[in-house]
């Protein structure tokens, strides 16, 4: 295995940007932790999850998929190789949820193939973000399991570095690292990631109310509780990592020109699941909370959760972004004391 002092890591991206776009975690002017552009400046590695999690690198909020020239359809199709440094483990179970959905019944191109030019490095976490994360409910985190080309293990002034791929190791080829044993550093790993698990509490509400879901025993004034509090922003299904639904838009500019795009959509939104009669099968906005959170907790699929508990990789951003306080945590916890 390598290592790398903390203070080298610099120089270890500015590397990387001589062939790959690099997004690493960079503190802005304001003093908000974003994942954005490497910049020797803005770089640090003392920040927390940042509000957006890395989904939108393959899958972007707005991106065109067709352009019109001339009444002519041409495809678009970009991307470009990168670097994804830092994200933590519960974000590397979201891209892989999110991959699997993309590609298990129909290969979206779009998606796939930024994908597939992505270097992931992850970085473990010694302990919760903050109060709203539970990764090790989910089996998402402290550590990533798989799907990782590099993950760091913090190691107080120094970073241990394992290998997940060949293109993890091709990575690595050059740079300011150093050669450790690798029964050191499975022993140093094997200690951290104990501790870091021991420092993340398991949130039974999560499991005792998918218990309650997959039986049916649940209020459903809860349900409308929660409807009647929710102001329909639709953050919570924006900053989740598993979340991929999108709307399909057409533009025209002028005659024979334009473009198709697509854009992120949410399920909370009236018109998500309108139909062109106009009847709407979820015609409230307690259905509608109730059947985000049911897919997550309840009717997600076996395959696009790749070994995790459930649709969710606990997180917490949607409990930390909603404006009112709804997210699953929450939600759980209602479902479990009524």
């Amino acid at each position: 295995m390598k290592t790398i002092a903390k203070k080298d890591v610099k120089a270890l991206l500015s590397l990387w940007t001589k062939e790959y776009h690099v997004l690493a975690p960079c503190r802005t002017a304001r003093g908000d932790f974003i994942f954005a552009d490497f910049s020797e400046e803005s770089f640090t590695l003392d920040y927390k999850k940042p509000p957006l999690p890395p989904k939108s690198v393959f899958l972007p909020h707005t991106e065109v998929i067709f352009t019109v020239e001339n009444g002519q359809f041409k495809e678009t199709v970009t991307a470009h190789n990168v670097v994804l440094f830092g994200i933590r483990s519960c974000d590397m179970m979201g891209i892989l949820q999110c991959t699997s959905f993309m590609t298990r019944d129909r290969n979206d191109i779009y998606y796939s193939t930024k994908n597939a030019m992505a270097r992931t490095v992850v970085m473990a976490c010694p302990g919760p973000q903050n109060e709203t994360c539970f990764c090790t409910t989910t089996f998402s985190g402290p550590v990533a399991h798989k799907g990782f080309d590099l993950l760091f293990y913090d190691m107080g002034e120094s970073f241990i570095i394992q290998t997940g791929s060949k293109r993890g190791e091709d990575i690595l080829m050059s740079g300011p690292l150093s050669d450790i044993d690798n029964a050191v550093a499975r022993r140093k790993i094997e200690a951290f990631t104990k501790q870091a698990v021991e420092n993340i509490p398991v949130v039974d509400e999560i499991t005792e109310a998918m218990t309650r879901l997959e039986s049916g025993n649940v209020d459903e004034k809860i349900w409308e509780h929660f409807g009647q509090k929710c102001i329909v922003c639709g953050g919570c299904a924006f900053v989740c990592p598993t979340c991929t639904c999108f709307n399909v838009y057409d533009h025209e500019s002028s005659p024979g020109h334009g473009i198709r795009a697509r854009a992120w959509d949410a399920c909370l939104y009236g018109g998500f699941t309108r139909e062109a009669s106009g009847h709407n099968p979820r015609a409230t906005q307690a259905s509608r909370l109730q059947r985000r959170h049911e897919h997550k907790l309840l009717y997600y699929n076996d395959t696009d959760v790749q070994g995790g508990l459930c649709g969710c990789v606990g997180c917490g951003r949607c409990s930390d972004y909603c404006p009112v306080r709804i997210g699953t945590l929450e939600v759980a916890k209602a479902l479990v004391s009524n």
